[in-house]
């Protein structure tokens, strides 16, 4: 007859568990990598918005000063073609939606990062509020 044989206790994990685990691992990285990449890429692109309501602000000063103003490339923040920046190149501003002093208006700044992606963001002045509003820049 044989002797029953003792339990043993379980110490550690097996084989399968562990690789599950670093599978799961694997899968939550890549996951945060892309998403952090993006993030960089967004943060890096948000001297556009800058640059855009730089152009809304003068336009608006210089419609205080004189409302019949309505050519918005005689202002040199309005004027940017091929600017760079820290992150950015290829900067241009767009400001020909602004038609006059009494009508609202979208300002459009666009730029390239290192990477090749092509940013936009844009501010719009609200002629019945005063007020400009912008957003962030969005991957083109």
């Amino acid at each position: 007859m044989r002797k029953p044989r003792k339990d043993r206790k379980e110490a550690g994990f097996t084989l399968v568990e562990l690789m599950i685990v670093i599978a799961i691992i694997a899968i939550l990285a890549a996951v945060a990598i892309s998403q952090y990449s993006a993030y960089k890429n967004k943060a890096k692109a948000k001297d556009l918005v800058g640059f855009a309501r730089a152009c809304a602000m003068e336009i608006v000063t210089q419609c205080e000063a004189d409302s019949s103003f309505n050519n918005a490339t005689q202002l040199e923040s309005c004027n940017l073609n091929n600017g760079t920046s820290k992150y950015l190149s290829n900067i241009t501003i767009d400001a020909s939606s602004f038609s006059g002093c009494n009508a609202t208006f979208t300002i459009t700044a666009s730029g390239d990062l290192p990477n090749g992606d092509t940013y936009q963001a844009q501010c719009t002045y609200d002629v019945n509020n005063q007020d400009i509003s912008c957003t962030a820049p969005r991957k083109q």
